[in-house]
């Protein structure tokens, strides 16, 4: 059933080569469906601990539809981090961008507006935030747990503002590269693989953490709905295709919401 549209991702190597993030599900009572773009869902839960924001679609490859879905993502995003003046910004791409289904965090940064250096050298005119990035990799690539680095990095520079884009590990086979999920409660790398390296949130930096990120890939037992000792990864065969939809939807929306100036003049 699934064979043309799935293949293996190669379980030993991800388990050293991924920090992948288990989707956070929630279960809303029904889905909303957004006032300006018929056809794009919007969940919008806030719960105990943060605000969850889910966007769901059928096919981000499709002209009109990616752009429905771009123009709500920034809508939410403005939303959910809601940037001030004084507001400096770390934007962090989670993720090997050797693994096409765990590059979407690397590749996003490539589309990202970098401005920090502008703010040092003096005053930078309005409408344009304060934004550095980072690609911190993944321990088998490096030896080192992301989350060290990104600590380090974050006490370095001091940003008010963390946003951190990962791939995911869908929950549901039905949500795989069909949804982007927006929060405010930071995340835990590795926690898809079973290698919790521990949580990035406003609890554990001092600053307020965000999150984006989209499902990848789902294990076979969540797609046959089974338990086996031969579990493995699958992700969809035009995987690099999404991959880079997504990420040029996402870095392309944070600059009209952190730039608003250089897209006035445009």
């Amino acid at each position: 059933m699934y064979g043309d549209m799935m293949h293996k991702v190669n379980v030993p190597s991800q388990f050293v080569r991924t920090d992948l993030i288990l989707e956070q599900e929630t279960n809303p009572v029904h889905k909303i469906t957004h006032e300006k773009q018929p056809g794009i869902f919007v969940t919008n839960l806030k719960m105990k601990e943060g605000i969850y924001t889910t966007i769901e679609f059928q096919d981000i490859t499709d002209h009109s539809e990616y752009s429905k879905v771009e123009e709500c993502f920034m809508e939410e995003i403005q939303k959910v981090i809601h940037p001030r003046k004084e507001d400096t910004f770390l934007i962090v791409g989670l993720g090997n961008s050797k693994s096409t289904p765990d590059s979407l965090g690397p590749k996003t940064l490539e589309e990202i507006l970098v401005t920090r250096y502008l703010f040092l050298l003096g005053e930078v005119e309005d409408g344009f935030s304060n934004v550095s990035i980072f690609k911190p990799d993944v321990c088998g690539n490096t030896g080192i747990e992301s989350v060290l680095l990104i600590k380090k990095v974050i006490q370095e520079i001091k940003p008010t503002k963390v946003i951190l884009i990962d791939a995911l590990k869908a929950s549901k086979l039905d949500r795989l590269v069909k949804i982007i999920q927006i929060t405010d409660t930071g995340i835990r790398p590795g926690s898809g693989i079973f290698n919790d390296q521990g949580e990035i949130s406003s609890h554990t930096v001092p600053c307020k953490v965000f999150a984006i990120g989209v499902p990848t890939v789902v294990d076979k037992n969540t797609m046959m709905g089974k338990d086996s000792s031969d579990n493995f990864m699958v992700t969809p065969t035009n995987i690099d295709f999404l991959v880079n939809h997504l990420a040029s939807l996402i870095g392309n929306s944070l600059n009209h919401v952190l730039h608003k100036s250089y897209f006035d003049k445009m």
